[in-house]
């Protein structure tokens, strides 16, 4: 799966020009690495080169799943306190991190590099095998601490595979 040379990674001035478009209060900053472990709860965005190989994964801790799911729509943050507490993203929040995630290809795709296209976004328990592996043996990736304003924040990696 190694397509990593041709996978640029975002610094923290791309994730705030992309990603601050969409959140009031938007900050970023280099972050602990998020643990993406089956029993984490984070949720993985899986994307694929134009044969339909895995590439690239945008991860992020239910943290920041379920702020950001719930801040995309202005739901009110007790509802992303709520998703925390079970663990359960609610429909909407998925919708909302889904279609966060599929801007976050822009994340990935600069001049010159492998077109990338949103495949999945998975909770880290439903990863497919040979990706979670990649996930575990890339040598390249980055990691963030976002904040979304009275929504909190969470983790957030972008990886190349």
């Amino acid at each position: 799966m190694n397509v990593a040379a041709n996978c640029p990674l975002p610094d923290a001035n791309r994730v705030r020009e992309m990603l601050g478009l969409l959140f009031d209060g938007f900050a970023v900053k280099p972050g602990a690495r998020i643990d993406v472990g089956p029993k984490s709860g984070a949720h993985c965005a899986i994307y694929v080169t134009d044969d339909g190989k895995p590439a690239a994964v945008c991860a992020c801790d239910l943290a920041f799943a379920a702020n950001s799911g719930c801040a995309l729509s202005m739901l009110p943050p007790n509802a992303a306190k709520d998703a925390l507490k079970t663990r359960v993203l609610t429909d909407v929040m998925n919708a909302n991190l889904r279609e966060i995630m599929n801007i976050c290809t822009r994340l990935l795709l600069v001049e010159g590099s492998m077109h990338l296209r949103l495949e999945s976004v998975v909770p880290s328990d439903k990863l497919p095998a040979p990706v979670a592996g990649a996930i575990a043996a890339s040598k390249q990736r980055v990691d963030f601490e976002l904040g979304l304003g009275k929504y909190g924040g969470g983790g957030f990696a972008a990886i190349c595979l």
